[in-house]
């Protein structure tokens, strides 16, 4: 299942990510973003399904009231090395992830 895109769980997001980096298995992060928890249906963009994209940066804004006084609901925005990103607002879009490594691949050079 998986775990719904908001900016509360962007802490969440980060200790997921912070957790496969730092075991040293992994160079990297890709990210699959669903319309739906039980994975069966895949959000898509201009470069098409939003799946394996390796994260280069996420964002999020907190809610928070504007200098009007009014209420600004939060958001996560997930950059990705092919420069596209996604944002979901938490009062509009209904996104889930899910994140896996990607695998370091160690290298050897002279003899």
């Amino acid at each position: 299942m998986a775990k719904q895109l908001t900016s509360e769980n962007y802490s969440t997001i980060n200790e997921e990510m912070n957790a496969l980096l730092t075991s040293g298995a992994y160079a990297g992060i890709n990210a699959t973003i669903y319309n739906d928890a039980a994975k069966s249906s895949i959000l898509s963009d201009a470069n098409g399904p939003v799946q394996g994209r390796k994260i280069t940066q996420i964002t999020h804004v907190a809610d928070h009231t504007n200098s009007l006084g009014q209420p600004v609901a939060g958001s996560v925005t997930i950059m990705f090395s092919d420069n596209t990103s996604i944002t979901a607002h938490d009062d509009v879009d209904s996104y889930f992830y899910e994140l896996h490594g990607i695998i370091f691949q160690p290298r050897r050079f002279g003899n």
